[in-house]
């Protein structure tokens, strides 16, 4: 499994990855040694160093959200830090709490079939969140049974001190849903992770420099979530949730019947994550600027043999049309069937046009 993963991250991402888990796991077993500078210090630290830092491991543990096996990868981290807690190995047991949430939250994105969906939870949950932080269990929890809070959140060490600042775990959860969701549907991935990194930082800094108890933090990652893609969202929720690629046809008399969405694109090549569960990763590559027949090229998916297509580049996504090179299909197909497929291309092209 660890080889899996490291193959899907690349080596210069997962050791990355190594290198800041270390970092983090060194500064949170020694932060009650370093300076003690006072509120406006330790603020400053957690929002503009800690907090980013920690978060940046969602960012790169991301090529892991096309994984398989997210579900029992993200359980059996919990029974770690299960076993973390047991032992009392705090740093560890907080490592495998942010490990967990992120796997789960790459897992649960699997179930979102469009970004519509995406956008829909990014409505309705900060004030879910408002009204638990407020009024609800979070409320009760944290004011009655604070041992418990502590116990189930991600601990961020203040410097100097015994204390910490918490994010619950739906925080993390969704934090790492969100921005895999900017990846899956081709959104602004960059400006998503700051924007959510940037508004969670700025709720750490209203909440230490107020009287309220806390603040939620789900509203933060909802928005920042939202703000840099309002346009994208947009443009897709008026396609009616249509997938930026389609890819459908016949070879060998098998059919391909795929909505997928775009992960990269570049002149002659889209990279490609299908809506199938689990999803698989696809590659086209073709000759740019072809004609109304479209651009002749191959279609790869992961440890299978390249299969030969027309690609239809569109104003609203593209088409990818299988075609059989040796024209077997007229003695294994009926005529009929074939210009109904036929249809079917040009209307596909018709909606993403």
């Amino acid at each position: 499994m660890v080889l899996g993963a490291s193959a899907l991250l690349g080596r210069t991402r997962a050791l990355a990855l190594a290198g800041l888990t270390l970092a983090l796991a060194g500064y949170t077993a020694g932060a009650g040694h370093l300076w003690d500078g006072g509120l406006a210090a330790d603020v400053t630290f957690l929002s503009a160093v800690l907090f980013p830092a920690t978060l940046l491991v969602a960012w790169l543990a991301l090529p892991l959200s096309r994984a398989r096996g997210l579900l029992p990868a993200g359980l059996a981290l919990v029974v770690l830090a299960v076993l973390f807690a047991v032992a009392q190995l705090d740093v560890l047991f907080n490592l495998a709490k942010l490990f967990a949430l992120v796997a789960l939250g790459f897992w649960f994105l699997s179930y979102f079939e469009t970004v519509a969906w995406a956008a829909l939870i990014a409505v309705i949950i900060p004030w879910v969140d408002a009204i638990s932080v407020w009024r609800g269990p979070t409320e009760y929890v944290v004011s009655e049974q604070p041992g418990l809070f502590e116990h189930v959140s991600i601990a961020f060490r203040v410097p100097g001190e015994d204390s910490s600042a918490n994010l619950g775990p739906p925080d993390i959860l969704f934090f790492a849903l969100f921005l895999a969701a900017a990846e899956r549907f081709g959104l602004r991935l960059g400006w998503t992770w700051l924007a959510m990194t940037a508004l969670l930082s700025a709720t750490l800094v209203l909440t230490a420099t107020t009287d309220v108890a806390g603040l939620p933090a789900l509203p933060a990652i909802c928005i920042g979530f939202l703000l840099p893609n309002v346009d994208r969202i947009w443009r897709a929720l008026r396609r009616r949730g249509l997938a930026a690629v389609r890819i459908y046809g016949r070879i060998e008399a098998t059919m391909l019947d795929l909505d997928a969405d775009v992960l990269e694109r570049t002149a002659g090549r889209i990279v490609l994550l299908t809506r199938e569960r689990p999803p698989r990763d696809a590659t086209v590559s073709f000759d740019a600027g072809a004609g109304d027949e479209g651009a002749r090229g191959e279609l790869t998916f992961a440890d299978e043999a390249p299969v030969p297509v027309r690609v239809h580049e569109l104003r609203g996504g593209a088409v990818v049309v299988p075609y059989d090179e040796a024209s077997s299909l007229v003695f294994d197909v009926h005529p009929e069937q074939l210009a109904a497929d036929d249809a079917k291309v040009e209307r596909l092209k018709r909606e993403r046009g």
